[in-house]
């Protein structure tokens, strides 16, 4: 059984790396940059996206709806290791007439402004993006889950999504401490 463990981890780890999961920043840092360094029009925003239940618009007929963080301890066989994880269910809703690929996606997190790495955790069913390899058809939704690794301490997480990997900017999908 431990073989097995460590053949998925790797397979995880190969399928991290090809698809940039893990990428805590574009080249330039401009996501990271805006993680970091919150624009003061967005200062009300700040508390909806703390709260849970945040809908966005990934495209014209497509909405994710984010959920509260959850705080967990990752096991054993989570990659990478982390003291701690915070994770957020997904739902995407396809309204539009076309097929959406989740796979394209992309997320930058950080926690208290250094860059926070994705966990994927399979036994407690944080898969991630990597997990959510479906499509989804029109008039149809998906559920999934992503988690970051963050300090053990109460930190501040910004977490922001990419819809594809040619979308000009990440959308903020929470701000708040953990």
């Amino acid at each position: 059984m431990p073989v097995v463990r460590l053949a998925v981890a790797a397979c995880v780890l190969l399928v991290l790396t090809a698809c940039g999961a893990g990428h805590a920043a574009d080249d330039d840092g401009s996501v990271r940059q805006s993680l970091t360094t919150p624009d003061p029009t967005v200062a009300a925003e700040r508390s909806d996206l703390a709260s849970g239940g945040l809908v966005r618009s990934l495209a014209e007929g497509i909405t994710l709806t984010v959920s509260a963080p959850t705080s967990f301890t990752p096991t054993d066989t989570a990659y990478p290791r982390a003291a701690r994880a915070v994770a957020f269910e997904l739902l995407i809703e396809n309204g539009s007439d076309t097929v959406y690929r989740p796979a394209q996606m992309s997320f930058v997190a950080t926690a208290d402004g250094a860059a926070a790495v994705q966990v994927v955790d399979s036994t407690q069913g944080y898969t991630g993006v990597v997990g959510a390899i479906d499509e989804v058809p029109p008039s149809d939704t998906l559920r999934f889950a992503v988690a970051f690794g963050v300090p053990s301490k109460p930190c501040v997480v910004r977490v922001a999504v990419r819809p594809a990997s040619s979308a000009a900017s990440a959308i903020p999908i929470f701000d708040g401490t953990v």
